[in-house]
């Protein structure tokens, strides 16, 4: 895994692919913003037509039904160049990015890395549906695997469904120093008493107040909890990471994942405003590396 300096980006801006993104990403987002306003206004009056003559014909409900059907089309339709102008720049940056970083990346379709073993003990085993986008993944100079990716984790359906999560995740794999598991999740307060299934137990560490207060630490051996989370550094860690967002961290026997809430990243900006392609590239960059810092920071704290 390689630094990615001030030399990099400028690399990045004056090479390949990305340099034809960056000379023409304000023209063709200018022309997908022309269509988005001139599509999402036919559509809206076509919507608001069939409403009314399905209203007559077939009552009000039906109407009403049709009229947002033709419009949630529109806006579909209507989207579609600005979404397609924002990956045009966004997927041929990160992969160079990546590929500069010593990395590969991914913008959607794969397999999240050490989320199968992960996801129960931190969010439940009734999550009814998840989205992972922009993986970045590779090996450290000690050949040990290492990855970090966006997810966003929901639970139910319609008007009862919750998001569980969203935000940035980060997967590595550590030396073997312990042979269970051991789950740090944002303290529920009053709900406390609800631990993670698979035989973990509570676990305090004493003289930790502040820790406390934002973490509840489960395991399965309780012991190696108390000797990881004994270590001042990875507590403050934790502790700073969690101004950013809430924090579910999973230790395993080999792999680590931990996962912070945040905003969508890895992302070259609205479409709607106008901006450099530089500018665009630059908020990217500043995302993957910020995301890099955090992941050695995390290795450093946990291999």
């Amino acid at each position: 895994m390689a630094e990615l300096t001030a030399d990099a980006f400028t690399t990045l801006c004056t090479h390949g692919p990305v340099r034809e993104q960056i000379a023409t990403i304000e023209t063709t987002r200018r022309r997908a913003v022309r269509r988005f306003w001139l599509v999402l206004l036919a559509g809206s009056g076509a919507a608001i037509v069939t409403g009314l003559l399905a209203g007559d014909a077939l009552g009000g409900t039906v109407g009403s039904i049709l009229f947002m059907v033709v419009l949630i089309g529109a806006f579909i339709l209507a989207w579609s160049p600005l979404a397609a102008a924002s990956e045009g720049i966004k997927h041929p940056a990160l992969a160079a990015l990546a590929a500069q970083g010593g990395m590969t990346y991914m913008p959607s379709g794969f397999d999240p890395p050490v989320l199968a073993e992960a996801r129960a003990p931190l969010f439940g085993s009734w999550l009814s549906s998840a989205v992972f986008t922009d993986l970045f993944y590779g090996e450290d100079g000690d050949a040990r695997r290492f990855a970090f990716y966006e997810a966003t984790l929901s639970r139910g359906s319609g008007k009862h469904r919750t998001q569980v999560f969203s935000g940035q995740v980060y997967a590595f794999q550590r030396r073997r120093t312990q042979s269970g598991a051991v789950v740090a999740v944002p303290d529920r307060g009053l709900f406390n008493f609800f631990k993670p299934s698979g035989g973990f137990v509570r676990v305090t560490i004493e003289n930790a107040p502040d820790f406390e207060k934002k973490f509840e630490l489960y395991a399965t051996q309780p012991h190696e909890a108390t000797m990881l989370f004994g270590s001042l550094t990875l507590r403050a860690l934790l502790l700073r990471l969690r101004e950013s967002g809430r924090i579910f961290a999973y230790i395993g026997p080999e792999d680590v994942l931990v996962a912070i809430t945040g905003k969508n990243r890895f992302e070259p900006g609205s479409m709607f405003r106008s901006r450099a392609g530089e500018e665009r590239v630059r908020l990217m960059f500043d995302d993957v590396c910020a995301s890099l810092r955090i992941l050695d920071e995390l290795k450093a704290s946990l291999s």
